[in-house]
């Protein structure tokens, strides 16, 4: 983009975005068109989330055994065998729509950070999914541990756009790497960063490398919502999950005969899918 005639970049790498700059500007410092819900902007959401994401690097030895298959990505650059984690858990679709054949799902099927399933290994493999209310407040705080080099992992949420409230780095210059603890910790200090004048709305957005993005959003629109990473090859290793709002309640009647769809694999493992029989 361009400013005045200069060069102007837009979510620079260095994810510095708490002072002026004449070279860069990142969302955050940017400002809504429209108004803004003011429930948004209130200090406390009804629900805040913290959601870390990471890869898993695998041995392939431990990939390659006998009537199992184990969904991966080789990296580019050095080879790695990797699965990607959100909050601990990488994403397998459920064997049918949530939407319109929930109730033939095994409940067992889903889980979320608070409600992992039991035994699940550092791998662990669930449709995860994570319930707030209709109409409640959301906060998103997405942190960045995935860390690879002039990587910043653009992050879509379906349904519903979000309003950026937030953006950059750990300002302890001391922490090398941000991780879950550490932002959790910055944030009962007040220093995760947070603007609410104007703050624009967005539906996709490159978290900082190294960095963490702010997000809110009022959930006004029933359903099941999936939130993933916008590379594809993230997404089929499991960078995804749902944003389940509402209720079953909430949502409009299954139209008569309305087509169903069944799981494409032989067999189903609740806590450790795909795995082929």
């Amino acid at each position: 983009m361009e400013r005045y005639g200069a060069q102007f970049v837009l979510n620079p790498l260095d994810a510095i975005c708490d002072i002026p700059r004449n070279d860069a500007v990142c969302v955050s410092n940017l400002k809504s068109s429209k108004p803004v819900d003011k429930a948004i902007l209130q200090e406390r959401p009804d629900v805040k989330i913290f959601l870390p994401f990471r890869f898993h690097f695998y041995r392939p030895k431990d990939l390659f055994q006998e009537n199992t298959y184990k969904n991966y990505l080789v990296g580019g650059f050095g080879g790695d065998h990797v699965l990607s984690l959100v909050d601990e858990i990488s994403y397998v679709a459920a064997p049918a729509p949530p939407l319109s054949q929930m109730h033939e799902l095994p409940a067992d099927l889903f889980c979320n950070g608070d409600n992992r399933p039991a035994n699940c290994p550092v791998d662990c493999r669930c449709t995860h999914m994570i319930d707030v209310p209709l109409n409640s407040v959301v906060e998103i705080v997405l942190v960045d541990e995935v860390q690879s080099p002039n990587l910043s992992h653009p992050f879509h949420l379906h349904g519903t756009p979000y309003n950026v409230i937030g953006m950059g780095r750990s300002p302890d210059k001391n922490i090398k790497k941000i991780n879950l603890k550490h932002a959790l910790d910055l944030d009962r200090k007040g220093l995760l960063k947070r603007q609410y004048n104007l703050p624009p709305f967005k539906d996709t957005l490159a978290v900082p490398n190294n960095g963490y993005v702010v997000l809110r959003l009022k959930a006004d629109n029933p359903g099941y919502w999936l939130f993933h990473c916008h590379f594809i090859f993230h997404i089929v290793i499991g960078m995804n999950l749902i944003l389940h709002v509402g209720t079953q309640a909430d949502l409009p009647p299954v139209p008569p005969n309305f087509p169903r769809c069944g799981n494409h694999l032989p067999a189903i493992t609740p806590a450790y899918f795909p795995i082929l029989h």
